[in-house]
């Protein structure tokens, strides 16, 4: 179990830390330094086989091949990932992230100079060195549909791009030991297989051509075996292929669950380096048996104490109800609040000497806003969510080990952000259409151990996508009942709202409803890229709703089983909205039918409402305040509105006696604004101050004692 441990050299579990967090019993903040024994990826085994370069919560660290105390190699600012060792081992480069992009960075390893060799402008994938040591290959990682290999001279100079394939993507690759072939993983949106490229004519040859999908591909220092990991029905095989003799057949060393494993050959070729769910192990490559590699990491953070803090005189919305209370009062202590007064006549909470006090001056204190669709892929972005008054989201679809990394860096205080709330990777069916970020399923019979795999990994909720089968989604949703994960849904194509919502399904992400109310002649299948609207004049979203009645019975007779079940929806309706600006896009029809359409999104969210659907607020990654507005231009009543972006989202994970609302007991996630919001929504942008925890993370004018 991983552990934390404080000033007193206390340890307990990280499971404990993350339970202190929700249940009060007591805040992070105040503690030096946090020790874990998960949270590792990007392994790289030395030249001479003695030690392991890894990334830990975004920090590069060494530590013994056998395990045990890891220390820390880098410590800025940036999002430190892929370390890769040159062949003398002298040298070790890595991936350093940071907002503007991401730097390959070389480190010589016996004087502790770090140069900066190239900046791409995304993230940086896979490294290796080639065997002389004067080239260095890596992924650019620019998105999902352009991720490719490219090389550079380790004495500087431009990059050259050896993969160009137009929407397909390369992750994973090995160079062989001589340098002159290439072992690349690589597809598009139905999945992956492997091929083998001569560097030299730059010819290739197809290894593979199966269902599954193939990744991790790594080769051996002597040649004489490759390795993959082939991913199917959420299951991991760990495929090694004798490179020795003739027609020998690749043997499934290891079966698992599906947890994003990365491969890596140890010098002496007997044991192979697997990681999988974050830890280290060992897979012995005559038995087949593996074994874990155990390691601490630990972690210096900052002290920031929860200290209390009393704040006066403020208009109060507490998340519940449609109306704001004049002359409020909140105390917070150790990070939770205390006390709640209202009202002229009802005086100031107690404080001790020297309590911090902000005077409100009849501003607006609200819950802290939660974006219900922000997918967390950029980890030093957690400063401008919290600048923007966003305390939690709900995050529907990340590559595993980046979901758990994010989210327990920043329940650990290695990361600033928000708290997250993760799906982990998106439940797919067969080809799944988003192969960086999800998991494919075509079995139900599959589904239980799926859903108990990412439970185990520490998964909040669950995220079902759309070419999932009726059946595999009901097997789904079952097993998430019994496993207490909530599901959402982006889905619509092989499956119907209404059959999702009669398996049980918790809520749905954006407004596709096609299957419900249109016939099946006129739908797209998603079996080829006619889903996605930016490959499209008018995306499927704004040109099928044009068809779609929001006052037909068909729709209302859905909204009303949707609020009968308390079925949510965060229908991410501003990155469909149609303006004037976008005219020259579109042919004169395609404007005017996209417009009419959106308008209809418009009035479907406002119907729902009205009927009692859950609205939560979501963003799929753009301004929480503009998804807002948006509803308020659709007539979606603003107290509404605000309790879709607090209240709402916590009440869906089923956390809302711990977040969300302005009430005794609850984490102290606070925003003041300088308007009111119950008036005009874009008030909200004039936020003052925010409050995490109990710790002013934003803004604010410096708190006097209210007694010395």
């Amino acid at each position: 179990m991983s552990t934390f441990s404080g000033r007193t050299g206390r340890k307990v579990g990280l499971a404990a830390v993350v339970a202190s967090l929700a249940f009060g019993v007591g805040a992070v903040h105040a503690q030096s330094h946090v020790t874990v024994d998960i949270g590792a990826r990007d392994p790289a085994i030395s030249p001479n086989g003695s030690t392991v370069a890894v990334s830990i919560l975004g920090k590069i660290w060494l530590l013994p091949v056998e395990g045990g105390a890891a220390r820390q190699l880098t410590n800025g600012a940036s999002w430190d990932t892929r370390p890769a060792w040159s062949p003398d081992g002298r040298f070790l480069a890595y991936a350093a992230r940071t907002p503007q992009g991401a730097d390959l960075l070389v480190r010589n390893m016996a004087t502790g100079g770090v140069r900066f060799l190239h900046r791409v402008p995304s993230s940086i994938g896979h490294m290796e060195f080639d065997p002389e040591g004067d080239q260095l290959y890596f992924v650019d990682d620019r998105s999902q549909y352009d991720a490719h290999v490219w090389r550079i001279p380790l004495a500087g100079g431009e990059a050259e791009q050896i993969t160009h394939t137009q929407n397909w993507h390369e992750w994973s690759f090995a160079l062989s030991p001589d340098g002159s072939r290439l072992l690349v993983e690589t597809g598009r949106f139905d999945g992956t297989d492997l091929y083998e490229m001569d560097l030299e004519e730059m010819s290739l040859e197809r290894l593979t051509d199966t269902p599954e999908r193939e990744m991790a591909a790594a080769w051996s220092p002597d040649g004489s075996r490759r390795a993959h990991v082939a991913t199917h029905n959420g299951v991991d095989h760990i495929i090694v292929t004798d490179m020795s003799g003739e027609g020998v057949e690749p043997r499934r060393l290891h079966t698992g669950p599906f947890d994003q494993k990365q491969l890596a050959f140890h010098p002496s070729d007997d044991w192979l380096l697997v990681l999988g769910g974050r830890r280290l192990n060992r897979l012995d490559l005559g038995t087949g048996e593996m074994s874990g590699i155990p390691f601490e990491a630990r972690f210096e953070v900052a002290d920031a104490p929860a200290d209390d803090l009393l704040i006066t005189n403020v208009r109060l919305f507490d998340g519940t109800g449609d109306e704001a209370v004049p002359a409020a009062a909140v105390l917070v202590q150790d990070g939770r609040i205390t006390e709640v007064r209202m009202g002229e006549d009802a005086g100031l909470p107690d404080v001790g000497p020297g309590t911090p006090v902000i005077e409100g001056g009849g501003r607006m204190l609200l819950p802290g806003l939660m974006d219900n669709h922000r997918h967390y892929w950029q980890p030093l972005s957690g400063s401008d969510l919290l600048a923007a008054g966003i305390t939690a989201i709900r995050d529907p679809g990340s590559a595993i080990q980046d979901a758990m990394d994010f989210k327990d860096a920043v329940r650990l205080g290695v990361l600033a952000g928000p708290d997250v709330y993760t799906a982990g990777p998106l439940i797919d069916g067969s080809a799944g259409y988003h192969p960086m970020v999800d998991v494919s399923i075509d079995d139900p019979a599959a589904a239980p151990a799926l859903v108990r795999a990412m439970k185990a990994q520490g998964v909040d909720l669950l995220k079902a996508y759309f070419l999932l089968d009726p059946e595999v989604l009901a097997a789904v949703v079952a097993e998430a009942r019994v496993q207490g994960l909530p599901v959402t849904g982006h889905i619509g194509v092989r499956t119907s709202w209404r059959q999702a919502i009669e398996a049980g399904i918790s809520g749905f992400n954006h407004i596709r409803v096609w299957r419900d109310f249109l016939p099946p002649e006129v739908q797209a299948d998603g079996r080829d890229m006619s889903l996605d609207g930016s490959r499209n004049p008018v995306g499927r979203m704004q040109a099928d709703w044009s068809q779609i009645d929001p006052a037909s019975p068909e729709v209302m007779s859905l909204l009303e089983l949707m609020a009968e079940t308390g079925t949510a929806m965060d229908p991410t309706l501003f990155i469909q909205e149609i303006d004037d600006g976008d005219r020259s896009r579109f042919s004169l029809d395609q404007f005017h039918t996209a417009r009419q359409a959106y308008e209809r999104m418009g009035e479907f969210v406002r119907r729902a409402v009205e009927i009692g659907v859950p609205l939560l607020a979501g963003t799929d990654n753009v301004s929480l305040f503009d998804e807002l507005e948006a509803y308020a231009a659709a007539g979606v009543p603003n107290a509404a509105i605000l309790r879709a972006a607090t209240s709402n989202g916590a009440r869906w994970l089923g956390k809302e006696d711990d977040f969300g609302t302005v009430r005794p007991g609850r984490r102290a996630h606070l925003i003041l604004v300088n308007g009111d919001p119950l008036a005009d929504v874009a008030d909200l942008r004039k936020i003052d101050l925010v409050v995490k925890d109990g710790v002013i993370v934003f803004g604010g004018p410096p708190a006097e004692p209210l007694v010395p």
